[in-house]
């Protein structure tokens, strides 16, 4: 199991050579960013068809006020769904996942806002294989500057994809624990790590993922000595920084605000991480979603809200290897996130 193919319509892309176009891909799972349509017309993201080896097609739309439709065809059979959501315009991003099984026809359509507990799911039934002719087509047609303005990125994975809460942070992150630093990627439950409130806090649970390195999960590297970095820092572009200080106060009459990284990217204080490929993510799960010291800097650490009473779907989430009954409920912060002027200019005013 692991990703088959990936493309963002530019230089970004990827084909597992295992993916012919006779081939058919029975449980596996897709995934896409975009930005979220504002437009009252029925927007189509996506469309793309095939005649050889058998007559194929799959349509990805935008419905405003219904939510989102996939449909996949293949030769006699057809598969269509709908999920619901209440995201508004002002959401610059969703993350949209089909999971999809072959042979039972059972899947979860879901749809996300990657950086928060946004998320809203259909369970499936009826589930057809994805037509490997249709995924070289949609390599093809990401090339079209009017598909790729419409959507970040899109991915296709053999096997289930886990929804719900991302790891966002770099194997080498060095994350500050009673014995000193520790790299996150060699952190296991039950390690103590020191919050930044200076409190010892226990571990409950480690997160990795592996990810195409584009959309949100686009890395991002953190430059010392910006924000007090003792090292740089290699990080998704959602990762939210936790910053304080009497500059942070008086310019925004708070005492601390959230930065994601890529707000931060001037090409001085964050710039963007080159690489090919995937990455692979490390995150922390905290009993009370505390702040957390990795290289002098205060990161968020996993952010699950209260995943753990939604039963139905509990089973598709990054979080189902833990007992449910046991994980933590964490309340939503109420600090101010900065957008990318804010991020920058106080980046810029703590260099001067």
């Amino acid at each position: 199991m692991g990703w088959l193919a990936w493309s963002d319509g530019a230089k970004n892309k990827a084909l597992h050579n295992s993916v012919t176009p006779e081939c058919k891909i029975t449980t596996g799972a897709l995934v896409l960013e975009a930005p979220l349509p504002s437009d009252t017309r029925a927007i189509t993201l996506l469309e793309v068809a095939s005649l050889h080896p058998q007559p194929s097609l799959l349509r990805i739309q935008s419905i405003p006020g219904e939510g989102f439709s996939v449909l996949i065809s293949s030769g006699s059979c057809v598969f269509h769904a709908l999920v619901s959501h209440t995201l508004q315009a002002r959401t610059d991003t969703f993350r949209l996942t089909l999971n999809w099984d072959g042979d039972s026809g059972d899947g979860l359509l879901s749809i996300e806002h990657p950086g928060d507990d946004a998320l809203f799911t259909r369970e499936l039934a009826g589930c057809i294989p994805m037509p490997g002719a249709l995924i070289h087509n949609v390599l093809s047609e990401m090339r079209n500057p009017d598909v790729s303005g419409k959507l970040t990125y899109i991915g296709f994975h053999k096997g289930p994809l886990a929804i719900g809460p991302v790891s966002t942070l770099d194997y080498h992150t060095p994350v500050l624990t009673v014995h000193g630093y520790k790299p996150i990627g060699t952190m296991k439950p039950g390690d103590t790590i020191v919050s930044a409130s200076g409190d010892i806090v226990p571990v409950l649970g480690v997160f990795k993922k592996v990810t195409p390195a584009l959309g949100s999960c686009a890395p991002v590297r953190l430059r010392a000595p910006y924000f007090g970095l003792q090292s740089d820092l290699v990080m998704a572009g959602t990762q939210r920084l936790i910053v304080g200080g009497s500059d942070v106060e008086y310019t925004f009459g708070r005492d601390t605000v959230l930065i994601p990284a890529k707000h931060l990217i001037n090409g001085t204080a964050a710039i963007s991480q080159p690489t090919n490929g995937t990455m692979t993510y490390y995150q922390l799960l905290l009993p009370e979603s505390e702040a957390f010291i990795a290289s002098e800097l205060c990161l968020e650490s996993l952010f699950v809200g209260r995943l753990r009473r939604r039963k139905d779907i509990f089973k598709y989430t990054t979080l189902a290897a833990l007992p449910r009954n046991l994980l933590p409920e964490h309340a939503v912060t109420v600090s101010q996130i900065l957008c990318p002027f804010e991020a920058i200019t106080l980046a810029a005013m703590r260099a001067a």
